[in-house]
């Protein structure tokens, strides 16, 4: 099974995307935009029917042909029969019906190297149809009218026309102009009613240094009042507040919930009220994003090395403490700090240090060693049992990350960081624990029952070699 050639970013170019909040400029644009997402959905659902069928008729006689889950045969597969089983295709963009294609590929890719180990993270499952109102409406452009315009306030999109932007597009079109940027893609989409337009663009830079490239930093991340505590190279310790307070932003979600809740569903306070839920969480989102962009723009602009600790966000949004506990951890945005320093340190010249997951920073006195085995987690105070000093917890744990040194190997790097092995917490009754490694058995794709199959049991993936299958 092949998929989508990757694109190589030339020497000397990085790869960069914008995004722009945009608008209809005429009456009949939002309609026809309408058109184009499910244009895309129909495009995926007709290729996702075809690869099932081929599935289930090669598990019924074997001799059938493999249908290759490859970019170029489904899309021929396409304009062979969109004729037939789309008449109105002329209606939209040749891209929309592409793109829908080109994410059923990923879908299996996805699928099918999770089946076989190569993927990392949670299971992949094979892909589902897709519904209008289970997916997010989105078309990707990579051919046709692509431009910004010169007035830095509109942008063109082929069959869709002008779009006007809600802020200035000059850096971009700046670069574009002078030849130093080349566009590759327009990605169109919807959310919460808005629409937004992503442009995916190579830039040329030159290297750079940060400013000072012999100095390192640790950053410790909390869901508390200080979301972020830097421990920098002169031994101080910066505090970062949460943007949006967790306690005080559900406070005002839930008084918006139970008002939206008492409207009647179509009514103008209904859509009043959903429309302020929408606002609030809108607004949360951008002070989130913003603290982060600006936090670790501005590490990996002044440090050469940053360590950053490996955090595992979805075990701790499932299974730690009580449900408030678990809605701040994804409501704090841990997850994106890292993969925004893994690039943005690459563009500085500098590098991403990710200290082991088991490091128990938190738990050992960065002045004596001392370590505290039952340390609770709401403990933010405690005092060490070596030396009897009084250990704030956070600060603590950024200067033990500031100061990581474990060894570094080249199939550690995670992401553009460099991981370092599990380290010895040291003697305090043993030392720490190696991930543990586990294989799983492969899953595929769900049967699909003919109108002659009468069994009670029907046959699955999993009843009999799978041999000679396309993506196996």
């Amino acid at each position: 099974m092949g998929g989508r050639r990757q694109y190589q970013v030339p020497t000397g170019f990085i790869a960069r995307g914008w995004r722009f909040e945009v608008e209809t400029t005429t009456p009949w644009q939002r309609s026809l935009i309408q058109q184009h997402f499910g244009a895309r959905r129909f495009a995926y659902n007709w290729a996702l029917a075809k690869v099932r069928a081929n599935l289930n008729a090669r598990m019924v006689d074997p001799s059938v042909q493999p249908l290759a889950w490859d970019l170029p045969t489904l899309r021929r597969s396409w304009n062979r029969a969109k004729a037939e089983v789309a008449p109105w295709w002329p209606c939209c963009s040749k891209e929309a019906y592409a793109a829908g294609i080109a994410d059923l590929v990923a879908g299996l890719n996805n699928w099918s190297a999770s089946q076989h180990g190569h993927r990392a993270g949670r299971r992949v499952g094979f892909p589902r149809f897709k519904a209008r109102h289970r997916d997010h409406g989105r078309v990707r452009f990579s051919t046709g009218a692509l431009r910004l315009e010169p007035d830095r306030r509109h942008l063109t999109l082929p069959v869709i026309g002008r779009l006007r932007c809600k802020e200035s597009t000059r850096r971009l079109e700046r670069l574009l102009t002078k030849g130093r940027a080349r566009l590759l893609s327009m990605t169109l989409s919807e959310l919460s009613g808005r629409l937004f337009v992503s442009v995916a663009t190579i830039v040329a830079q030159a290297p750079r240094r940060p400013s000072e490239p012999d100095a390192r930093c640790g950053i410790d991340l909390g869901i508390g009042p200080e979301w972020a505590v830097v421990a920098h190279t002169d031994d101080t310790i910066e505090r970062i507040t949460h943007p949006a307070p967790w306690a005080a932003v559900q406070q005002q979600r839930r008084r918006l919930a139970r008002r939206l809740s008492r409207r009647v569903v179509g009514s103008r306070g209904h859509r009043q009220a959903k429309a302020k839920l929408a606002a609030l969480d809108r607004r949360t989102a951008n002070l989130r994003r913003e603290s982060i962009h600006t936090l670790t723009t501005r590490l990996a602009r002044r440090y050469g090395t940053i360590v950053v600790e490996d955090l595992d966000v979805a075990a701790m949004g499932k299974g730690m403490g009580r449900r408030a506990f678990r809605r701040s951890v994804y409501q704090a945005g841990l997850g994106r700090v890292r993969p925004t320093l893994a690039y943005k340190t690459s563009w500085a010249g500098g590098q991403l240090v990710v200290a082991d997951r088991w490091l128990a920073s938190s738990k050992t006195h960065h002045g004596c060693g001392g370590y505290l085995a039952d340390l609770r987690l709401g403990q933010r105070v405690w005092v060490c049992p070596a030396c009897g000093q009084l250990v704030d917890r956070n600060a603590n744990a950024a200067l033990n990350l500031r100061d990581w040194t474990g060894p570094v190997s080249d199939r550690d790097v995670q992401r553009g960081g460099v991981a370092a092995p599990v380290p010895l917490v040291g003697d305090h009754d043993g030392q720490a624990h190696a991930p543990g490694v586990g294989v799983r058995d492969p899953v595929g794709p769900p049967y699909v029952a003919g109108v002659d199959d009468t069994t009670t049991n029907p046959r699955t993936w999993g009843a009999e070699p799978r041999t000679g299958v396309s993506g196996w």
